[in-house]
């Protein structure tokens, strides 16, 4: 029979007693290179594999040396793997220079500098280059949860800088973590202040310009596929707080890019010159509103793409805001597109009419785009749209016939609706996805629609962007996902304008109106319907917590710019505060702050030394025997002084007894190894000093 294995917590116990036996500065260490894994965890998913694993074997490396009581490794050794870390960065970013070369170099330079820090100042170095890991961090994200973590950082890179300046065993790392704790409460006045009042830049100090490789979102560019990749991306697209009733799931329709041109695989939009954006050249016309519109706010997601949503039709381009020298143009076909991409969380007040008329009513050169199709791809397509032609024109229908009978085709057939329909290779893959597999997501859809009306001689185009979206209950704003990307079709009716078609509400309209499903099926993406419905519910309100506190976050300390610091002011009575009123404003401020903190600073000291409280205790009961003192008499002074009093010997033994230990513990800074059982003896001795009885003073006494 095998003996038990031993349990685990046996072994832990032996890792906490090997740790609990190390020295002091071993300890330190090891706390210092946890502090630094804790900054750079987050930067793994931006830097390359190579540095990621070569940051974290150089923290690794160092723990085990401080574990183990090991010597440090040459000088020699860490030149060369200096070299090699310059090398690598070369090599992927072909300089070393820029935020993403940089941030590598750091994190490597991190971990070296661990390797090499044999006293304080090479410590100091080591702090700076974590603080300013903390920072690097925001260069890519300034989300609530990374405030958090980077927040947690830089507690525990101060209690480093704490370790690094107080003797051994005083205090307690407990102590110095509640020290750090305090350190940070009494600067937040401060920085609140600074905050609030110091002038606004264009846009935050830490933005800086991103690769276009970084983009997200949908595209200007479509293909086979192409939003289908989107579907299970969870991430946010945008928010959007109504300002008044909101419609229906189903009519929310977010426009995006508009796609005209097809060369058989891609479908991508008629080309606009920046210049005739900024001209207005090329403005939308006739768009006739026909019922009430709809006010809200959105808060873009950055997604380094021009795009602006909003929902048809808009009342005309937004102002953005948290987007510096950005301007909006609406075009012709109704996209917004932005000067610049967007590169920062950006918000913009917007009215929309849901009830609207759009586009010329006669048909024009202008419509040679819309009617285009690549000579010679799927004969099929084009030969089923034609026959749709020629039967409404027999029974004298025309384009509204048309867009009925192949909406119908989609509901009648057996077509099926599909996250991964595979690939469509070749130029006929429209022939394939109708006549052959018909299993498709909705850019196919909507791609096969277009060019059977374009077949049929009507001028038809593809519209992307986001449909629906979902209420968070907690904050009650509209969250809008990437999971949400979307394709319809546009068409055009000779005295109507352009008109909506949604051919993949006919194939599965639960695309189009999720309210009924439960909450198992309407979360897919999040894997919650493999739980039950309970565990599924608690997943949800977790996940909207989530989303309500970055909205919170957005909307009071990112999107926290000119305007609003403009408005806090004039709630302050400053109608066009200039640099003058500003300065004074916030040097007023920030004074009444730090004086604050100063008058805590000191009651906190005189309220937690214990030290000082028992020898206060202590003198004021020699006080009342008539032992007069000063808080600058050392305890062994006033001992000699108690020695010659006329005091009972008894007293005198005890109170001298009690001076000596108060010297002791004041002056023989104990090890660390003593200071738990030294605290306990300087309780000990309050107890004490709280029970010493001494006789009343009298005349003559020194």
């Amino acid at each position: 029979m095998q003996a038990a294995s031993p349990p685990p917590l046996r072994s832990t116990a032996r890792w906490l007693a090997h740790l609990r036996s190390l020295p002091r500065d071993a300890r330190d260490t090891l706390f210092l290179l946890a502090v630094a894994a804790i900054t750079l965890v987050p930067l793994a998913g931006h830097l390359p594999g190579w540095a990621v694993a070569g940051s974290g074997a150089l923290l690794a490396w160092r723990a085990l040396l401080a574990w183990r009581s090991r010597p440090l490794p040459s000088r020699w050794w860490l030149a060369l793997l200096l070299m090699l870390g310059v090398a690598g960065a070369l090599l992927q970013f072909h300089t070393i220079f820029g935020r993403d070369p940089g941030i590598t170099l750091v994190s490597l330079l991190l971990g070296l500098k661990a390797l090499e820090t044999r006293n304080r100042r090479d410590a100091y170095v080591l702090f700076y280059l974590g603080f300013f890991g903390v920072s690097a961090n925001f260069l890519y994200s300034q989300s609530a949860l990374t405030a958090g973590w980077m927040l947690l950082a830089t507690a525990g890179w101060i209690t480093a800088l704490v370790n690094a300046n107080l003797p051994a065993g005083e205090p307690p790392l407990r102590q110095r973590l509640w020290l750090t704790t305090k350190l940070l409460a009494f600067g937040t006045p401060a920085m609140v202040v600074l905050f609030l009042l110091f002038p606004r830049f264009a846009g935050p100090l830490w933005a800086l310009p991103s690769s276009a490789s970084n983009a997200t979102g949908l595209s200007d560019q479509m293909d086979a596929g192409s939003i289908a990749s989107l579907a299970r991306d969870d991430s946010v697209a945008f928010r959007v707080e109504f300002l008044g009733p909101r419609p229906p799931e189903r009519e929310l329709y977010w426009r995006g890019p508009v796609l005209t041109l097809f060369n058989g695989r891609q479908w991508s939009p008629l080309p606009v010159s920046p210049q005739a954006i900024s001209a207005g050249l090329d403005q939308p016309r006739n768009v006739r509103p026909e019922g009430p519109g709809i006010r809200y706010a959105v808060t873009l997601q950055p997604s380094q793409q021009p795009f602006v949503f909003a929902l048809d039709a808009a009342e005309g381009p937004p102002v953005l805001y948290g987007q510096p020298q950005t301007d909006v143009a609406q075009l012709s076909n109704l996209e917004l597109r932005a000067s610049r991409p967007i590169t920062r969380l950006t918000r913009y007040d917007i009215t929309s009419y849901p009830r609207f008329s759009y586009g010329p009513r006669r048909l024009g050169p202008r419509f040679e785009a819309d009617l285009q199709l690549p000579p010679g791809d799927n004969p099929r397509t084009v030969a089923l749209g034609e026959q749709f032609a020629r039967q409404a024109q027999a029974d004298g229908g025309g384009p509204l016939q048309v867009a009925q009978a192949v909406l119908q085709m989609f509901r009648r057939e057996p077509f099926h609706y599909s996250l991964n329909p595979g690939a469509y290779p070749g130029r006929n893959q429209i022939d394939d996805f109708l006549f052959d597999r018909r299993v498709g997501f909705c850019e196919h859809y909507a791609q096969a629609f277009v060019v059977l009306l374009r077949a049929a001689g009507i001028p038809a185009r593809i519209v992307t962007g986001y449909q629906g979206g979902r209420e968070n209950p907690i904050d009650h704003t509209w969250v809008v996902r990437q999971s949400d990307a979307h394709a319809w079709a546009e068409y055009w009716v000779a005295g109507r304008g352009w008109l909506r078609a949604d051919p993949t509400a006919m194939v599965d309209p639960s695309r189009i109106d999720r309210s009924g499903q439960t909450l198992a099926a309407r979360e897919p993406l999040l894997g919650i319907a493999a739980f039950g419905p309970r565990d599924a519910a608690l997943l949800l309100r977790l996940r909207n917590l989530g989303d309500a506190l970055n909205n919170a976050w957005n909307q009071w300390v990112l999107d926290y710019g000119q305007t609003r610091q403009n408005n806090l002011l004039r709630k302050l009575g400053m109608a066009q505060p200039n640099w003058a009123q500003l300065s004074a404003l916030a040097v007023a401020a920030l004074s009444l702050a730090v004086s604050l903190m100063g008058l805590l600073l000191v009651w906190e000291r005189r309220k937690t030394d214990p030290w000082n409280a028992a020898y206060a205790a202590l003198r004021a009961r020699l006080s009342q025997a008539g032992i007069a003192s000063t808080p600058s008499d050392a305890p062994a002074a006033l001992a000699a002084r108690l020695r010659q009093s006329a005091l009972g010997p008894a007293a005198v033994t005890e109170a001298c007894a009690l001076l000596d230990a108060l010297d002791r513990w004041r002056y023989a800074r104990p090890d660390a190894d003593r200071a738990r059982s030294e605290r306990q003896r300087l309780r000990q001795l309050r107890r004490h000093i709280a029970r010493l009885r001494l006789p009343p003073g009298f005349a003559g006494q020194n």
